[in-house]
């Protein structure tokens, strides 16, 4: 079977993976319809066990993945060029900072800005008591903590590998277990143990998009309810799902691609403005003093968070939250790999991860800061009593009644819920797109994947999303999602890891300085 509408000659469809990914995609969606409850505490069963009993390696490797692209950016293989002597970036420096910000974070960012400190507000970190000032040292910090630098660092390390095997070894074949040859070996990579590879790395890449999904239904619906009377249930959130995958394959049918593209800009740009439009006309003096407060304690306590697991009082605060987010991390790794891949031509090593590092952070500590302040300011100042709606209407309810209660608040609103729509239609977009790739054989980042594929890809992350949908919609159910797809790719993050240094020890032999004191690799197999 060769695709062969708006698609690269030569690129044919992996059968077996395609059709075997989307089987069990469709199994277990199947399975949440007819069988809700079960589906619920099976996955809650395998959250609880993952995260209790893997929650300490997750945690480990996840400071590791910091340390490793560190030591990338700042060791003698930081100054590895991606392509070639005199290959030039395809993109300016700011518009290359800009997309490696909106690369992945799309609306789960702002769902969770405001989100987890309200959640926090009713339920506080490190043992404290609600409404004290103790705990307030806390609601902001984990958040910020999520959205930093270990985060970011797991994002960026496997664009690494996949940059590198695509612009300095010259190889098109981006498939996971292709990349993982070079540890497991060729024979395996081509068997069994390269296809359960590229399988799991399809499976957290759904799982990690649609949970993303599954926050915007729950807030796009919430959203729905306040402005139209009509309740939030859970036809509205698939209707909402519904919508997402009609106008993502209207637009693929249509051919508009670079338009939207051009729309995806303008979003973000909108959702900075939104941002402005609340420091200015909140209680900027509190956000700025609450974000700086909190910054202080994550600098101050950051390795503790990062390694705590609670192992005597057992609150389960690090587990539900810190290695949750972690996981969600991970099962971004096909997308992030391949768009990093994509963006990283002409960059060095050393560029490509401090510029996701630095500015990813930056841009989330922004985003954070200023949502998350506010939702503190009209707590702590008894603007709104938030504790109460949480318990009355939910964390998404929550929410959009606090956007609604700034001046101009049904226009802020309204915006607000534009900017969710059509950055989680980007995100499902990107999804696509990569699992597009992936599903395909002889493939190349030039290659324009059929659009068929890519719908049925973008229908398969809708479907996925609805899965927690079925089973209560609550944020537990969606939460499962990403840490049972997650949880297999620490592995794969390893394998890659491990080929990427093997790579760059033996290629770093025969690299030389160019002009501008980067390392060219010649690479020859």
């Amino acid at each position: 079977m060769e695709c062969k509408d708006n698609i690269t000659k030569n690129v044919k469809l992996d059968k077996p993976l395609f059709f075997t990914a989307t089987i069990f995609t469709g199994a277990i969606m199947l399975y949440a319809a007819l069988m809700p409850e079960s589906a619920l505490k099976t996955t809650s069963s395998m959250f609880h066990w993952v995260t209790r009993t893997g929650g300490s390696p997750v945690l480990i490797l996840s400071l590791v993945c910091l340390f490793v692209c560190i030591w990338l950016s700042f060791g003698k293989y930081g100054k590895i060029k991606f392509g070639g002597e005199n290959v030039k970036p395809d993109f300016k420096y700011s518009t290359f900072c800009f997309m490696m910000f909106t690369a992945a974070v799309g609306s789960s960012l702002i769902y969770w800005a405001m989100g987890e400190p309200m959640i926090y507000i009713n339920d506080p970190p490190m043992f404290t008591e609600p409404n004290t000032p103790e705990a307030a040292r806390w609601i902001m910090t984990y958040p910020l903590f999520h959205w930093g630098p270990t985060g970011w660092a797991i994002w960026m390390l496997p664009g690494i590998p996949f940059a590198y095997f695509l612009w300095n070894r010259k190889n098109t074949d981006l498939r996971v277990s292709t990349i993982c040859s070079e540890v497991i070996g060729k024979k395996r990579a081509n068997g069994a143990i390269g296809f359960i590879l590229n399988i799991l790395t399809i499976f957290g890449a759904i799982c990690g998009v649609a949970s993303s999904i599954g926050f915007n239904c729950s807030l796009t619906g919430a959203g729905i309810e306040e402005l139209f009377g009509i309740p939030n249930t859970m036809m509205i959130q698939v209707f909402v799902v519904l919508v997402f995958i009609a106008f993502f394959s209207i637009v693929i049918i249509a051919g508009i691609e670079k338009g939207v593209s051009k729309v995806s800009d303008i979003t973000v740009y909108v959702a900075f403005a939104l941002v402005a439009f609340i420091f200015i006309v909140s209680n900027s003096t509190f956000i700025m003093n609450f974000l700086t407060d909190s910054l202080g304690v994550m600098i101050q306590n950051y390795f503790a968070m990062s390694l705590w697991t609670d192992p005597v009082a057992k609150s389960g605060f690090p587990q539900d939250w810190t290695v949750y987010y972690w996981l969600w991390y991970y099962a971004y790794l096909l997308i992030m790999g391949l768009f990093v891949a994509k963006i990283a031509k002409g960059r060095t090593i050393r560029q490509v991860v401090l510029t996701g590092l630095i500015f990813g952070t930056l841009g989330c500590t922004l985003i954070t800061g200023v949502f998350g302040g506010f939702a503190c300011y009209t707590h702590f100042e008894n603007v709104l009593p938030l504790q109460e709606l949480i318990t009355e209407v939910g964390t998404s309810g929550a929410v959009i009644k606090l956007i609604r209660s700034l001046p101009l608040g049904t226009i802020a609103l309204v915006v607000f819920l534009i900017v969710e729509f059509l950055m989680m239609a980007t995100t499902l977009s990107g999804c696509a797109y990569s699992l597009s790739l992936i599903s395909a054989k002889n493939m190349s980042l030039d290659a324009i994947p059929s659009n068929s594929i890519k719908i049925a890809w973008a229908i398969a992350v809708g479907g996925m999303s609805m899965v927690a949908l079925f089973m209560g919609g609550s944020i537990g159910a969606i939460k499962n999602l990403c840490v049972v797809g997650g949880f297999p790719l620490m592995v794969v993050m390893i394998l890659i890891t491990a080929s990427l240094i093997k790579w760059l020890k033996n290629d770093i032999k025969t690299a030389k300085e160019d002009s501008e004191g980067n390392l060219v690799v010649d690479y020859k197999e």
